[in-house]
């Protein structure tokens, strides 16, 4: 199928979900906040921002494209043995790309709504002294949406990263775990499309 079609194919998609029995609204935004490290002795909190955009499949469900860069704050401790020093751990950092499942109120209406939130995404990990790590991570939490206007809302959301990991540097190793983080953000959602 040739480009041509494709876009033919999308935009045919587009004007059946259009005239079906719902109305047809997309999203585009953006949203900072806190990555909060869970049961990880060697970073600290740090950021978290990205931008998303919001695609209906139906009345209740739709999915989020999405990227992400968080990073974990260094963390200090002092070296025992009477050096009487202080020594710094450098967090590390995250970029994601990925794909949330949204299930709930996700038209974005003016008013409050609530959703919940699973998603699969591609992130890579770099942090100094050991190889940068590319895995498949997921992700589950809940969001709140208030809307201003049928256009501009609020969205709060709070989700758990799971970044499963295995020892790169010994291959032979069966030492396995995961990076998990939590994620507090706050963030702008603008909507397109037609309203009911």
């Amino acid at each position: 199928m040739n480009l041509k079609a494709k876009v033919l194919v999308a935009l045919m998609c587009v004007l059946m979900l259009s005239t079906s029995g719902y109305a047809f609204r997309f999203s585009v935004g953006g949203f900072g906040g806190l990555n909060i490290p869970i049961a990880q002795e060697d970073t600290e909190s740090g950021t978290a921002f990205g931008a998303k955009a919001r695609i209906p499949l139906m009345g209740s469900i739709a999915i989020e494209p999405n990227i992400l860069f968080a990073k974990n704050g260094d963390a200090s401790y002092d070296v025992e043995g009477g050096w009487n020093e202080t020594m710094t751990h450098e967090g590390g950092k995250y970029t994601s790309f990925g794909v949330d499942l949204v299930f709930g109120s996700i038209m974005g209406y003016k008013g409050f709504g609530a959703y919940g939130i699973l998603g699969l995404s591609s992130s890579k990990f770099e942090k100094k002294g050991i190889p940068d790590l590319t895995n498949g991570t997921y992700w589950f939490g809940l969001g709140f949406e208030y809307g201003f206007t049928d256009q501009i809302s609020l969205d709060i959301r709070g989700k758990a990263f799971i970044f499963p990991y295995k020892d790169e540097a010994n291959p032979n190793s069966d030492d396995k775990g995961s990076r998990k983080n939590g994620l507090i953000t706050v963030g702008l959602n603008y909507y397109f499309g037609f309203t009911e």
